[in-house]
């Protein structure tokens, strides 16, 4: 049988190299309109170019340079179409603005069409000026300016019309200023105007009422305010009345963010660049030994790995490489094992090969925080992750996420993760602008941040206590919502843009340990997170849920349909990493910070070296806020204090009163039904903690419904109908 032809490699021009060596040459061609005005020498290229644009060759330089870094930098900077349509509007409206002064006598001179807009500006200029004049011409080249200065500051209209309008009022005006989105100073007239519309919205004749406390306008203090909710004791039994809301300054309105100077400095190491080399040539005499023909075109130093990128011939399988992982390490002699491959490198054709790097520097969150603090304004709650493989800083919003779920294997950098997050928040956020709530049931990792103004209660140790918090959240989610409806405003953003100022203060929860939370109390707690991740968003409630333990039973999908930021540290199987990230990789990690990250945004996981965050750092952290403010001043949520203790009141058979727990009815249908009853067996089929289940045990002893503990006895189940104990009412929480 005669042999096939082997088929010759058909050359591959990639599209990313086509872009940069576009790129390349609209570069060379913006730098020449750049320089065109000024040069006397007299070349064909600069004649022409004088002669066609003018000195409008200077602002027609701008787009053609900005389209040229855009396609060197792959479209990862200068991406904004809108800059763009602006510069080039721009300058043919220039270049038609120049040709307006030219001397009638002399439009057809070269030297004065160089000196003005040239054959182009003329051209224009002579057609719009035989259709409307002179007169109109120069309004509409004017109105078209302002458009095009619009589009590329970013300026909306209406606020180059307020400034026209009103230039006076603003005495200390600045170009900064105007072109801020997002202007979060506002004069306080303004800021009058907001509140008293606000209130006046509201059919409550409460709400028109004087808003003083004590002899002094909260409204005529020269300084921003924010709602609080002064809700009545039948506020949960009325929830169709509106929220009585109130103006009241912030608290902490001259707060001193933390300096740099308190946290660890930064240690590097040098990096060997020929044993990177080394490993590339090690790396395609691997590939080629298994007749895979690849060559490695890019080397990426990240902190802690070193990815080769590698780019093989057309017609060799993907799958055949990332079956050589073990190979690959074996040649590499690689530490602890460990060589992932991606395959392919987003936004490349190329294939991913990581390796630990020799010589590591991790990344210390003094860095990270010094890059926050220079865009701190793109932000609303910034979450410090870390630098990914090409030593980029990962900085994520939280609002944009909007719920993040982090796992990982005991000791490879989750609570150091958490306290990043938390550290990040800290130097950006007063405690007027940011609350959390922490749930730490280990007691001793998020228990330094006791004392602090940003919580709105001492850490909770309890995990009895967090099903009553989750509870306070979700009522608190609510009055938010008929806040937002009252306002006319769609997101709590829109609510504190409409005001002037953060009246309503983000809430961030954080649970340090979910498996255990989740063996306390799993169908209860695991509903009412459900319920927060989906409406929690808008109204500026937000969740960081951590464990150890990424397990279906603790990691359940409604917990995971409903957080879609997902964190990965390294874990002991593929299976572990599929139910955190819904695919594998996280068993290839390194520990000691080496995360996955994936979001609503991205498709892929992205491989980031974690922030570390020293215990010293921490520290040094908290004890510069709580300078700032005495713990004894600090004023936690009576609301959430008096709903993480309260319980459900009913009246036992012998006529007192007793506190019982809102699991008390379905514990007591369930040993009606059993006809048996123990704490064990409670706690089995409610699938509540040990301690939940006595203390069921002995409010249905006090009511009447078991008998008392004798001995190693069973109890006795006195009662058939749950009627005998709560009476006809079946109602099973009553809100005190």
């Amino acid at each position: 049988m005669p042999r096939k032809k082997k088929k010759k490699d058909r050359i591959n021009i990639q599209s990313t190299e086509t872009k940069i060596f576009l790129g390349m040459i609209l570069l060379v061609a913006g730098l020449t309109l750049l320089v065109t005005p000024f040069m006397d020498e007299s070349t064909l290229i600069f004649n022409k170019i004088k002669i066609f644009l003018g000195f409008s060759a200077l602002v027609f330089s701008l787009p053609t340079l900005y389209i040229a870094l855009n396609l060197i930098t792959r479209g990862k900077k200068f991406t904004s179409w809108k800059q763009i349509v602006g510069l080039a509007v721009s300058a043919f409206t220039i270049a038609t603005l120049l040709a307006i002064w030219m001397d009638p006598e002399k439009v057809q001179d070269p030297v004065e069409l160089a000196n003005s807009g040239g054959i182009l500006g003329r051209e224009i200029h002579l057609l719009l000026n035989g259709i409307v004049g002179q007169f109109i011409e120069i309004i509409f080249i004017l109105l078209i300016l302002i458009v095009a200065f619009s589009l590329i500051t970013g300026t909306t209209l209406e606020q180059i019309s307020d400034f026209i309008a009103e230039p006076k009022e603003d005495k200390k005006f600045s170009l900064k200023k105007l072109f801020a989105s997002n202007n979060k100073v506002k004069k306080e007239q303004d800021a009058e105007e907001r509140v008293e519309k606000i209130l006046a919205s509201s059919d409550d004749d409460s709400l028109n009422t004087s808003i003083k406390t004590g002899e002094q306008s909260i409204v005529s203090r020269k300084e921003d305010t924010k709602y609080i909710d002064n809700t009545s004791t039948q506020k949960n039994k009325i929830t169709d009345k509106k929220d009585n809301l109130q103006p009241a300054s912030p608290k902490y309105t001259d707060w001193v963010f933390p300096t740099l100077d308190i946290l660890k400095e930064p240690e590097k190491q040098t990096q060997n660049k020929d044993r990177y080399k080394k490993d590339a040539l090690v790396i395609e005499s691997t590939l080629k030994s298994f007749d895979i023909d690849g060559k490695v075109v890019q080397i990426a130093i990240g902190p802690t790995v070193v990815r080769y990128s590698l780019s093989i011939s057309v017609g060799t399988k993907v799958s055949r490489i990332k079956n050589l992982g073990n190979d690959l390490a074996l040649a590499l002699a690689s530490q602890n094992s460990s060589v992932r491959i991606e395959a392919p490198i987003p936004g490349t054709s190329y294939i991913g090969v990581e390796i630990p790097n020799p010589t590591p520097n991790y990344v210390y969150v003094k860095d990270l925080v010094k890059k926050l603090k220079t865009e701190e304004n793109l932000y609303e709650l910034p979450l410090l992750l870390g630098k990914d493989i090409t030593g980029r800083t990962v900085i994520k919003d939280l609002t944009k996420i909007p719920h993040l779920l982090v796992a990982g294997a005991t000791g490879t950098g989750k609570s150091v993760g958490v306290n990043s997050i938390i550290t990040g928040l800290l130097y950006t956020k007063t405690p007027d602008e940011v609350k959390f709530i922490m749930i730490d049931p280990k007691m001793v990792e998020l228990s330094l941040y006791n004392g602090i103004p940003h919580l709105l209660n001492p850490v909770i140790t309890d995990m009895e206590l967090v099903s009553n918090v989750l509870q306070w959240c979700i009522e608190e989610m609510n009055r938010r919502y008929r806040i937002l409806k009252q306002a006319h405003a769609k997101k709590v953003t829109e609510y504190n843009k409409s005001i002037g100022y953060s009246a309503m203060p983000y809430i961030v929860v954080i649970i340090d340990e979910m498996a255990d939370l989740m063996l306390a109390a799993g169908v209860e707690v695991e509903t009412k997170i459900q319920r927060l991740a989906q409406m929690g968003r808008a109204v500026g409630l937000h969740l960081i849920i951590a464990t150890q333990r990424p397990s279906v039973q603790v990691i359940t999908g409604l917990i995971k349909a409903n957080i879609p930021g997902r964190i990965a540290y390294a874990v002991a199987t593929a299976m572990e990493s599929r139910i955190i990230l819904d695919q594998v990789g996280a068993e290839t990690l390194l520990g000691n910070g080496d995360l996955l990250y994936k979001d609503n945004t991205t498709p892929k996981s992205i491989r980031v070296q974690g922030t570390f965050t020293d215990t010293s750092d921490t520290e040094n952290l908290i004890n510069f806020i709580k300078k700032q403010v005495e713990e004894q001043h600090i004023e936690y949520s009576d609301e959430l204090a008096t709903a993480i203790e309260r319980g459900v009141t009913k009246k036992g058979s012998n006529g007192e009163i007793v506190d019982r727990d809102p699991e008390f009815k379905q514990a007591l249908e369930t040993v009606i039904t059993a006809q048996k009853a123990s704490a064990s067996y409670l706690q089995r089929r409610l699938r509540i903690g040990y301690n939940k289940a006595a203390r069921l045990m002995e409010q249905l002893e006090k009511a009447g419904a078991v008998t008392p503990q004798d001995g190693s006895k069973p109890r006795d189940v006195l009662v058939s109908n749950i009627k005998q104990v709560l009476g006809d009412s079946t109602d099973d929480t009553e809100e005190s």
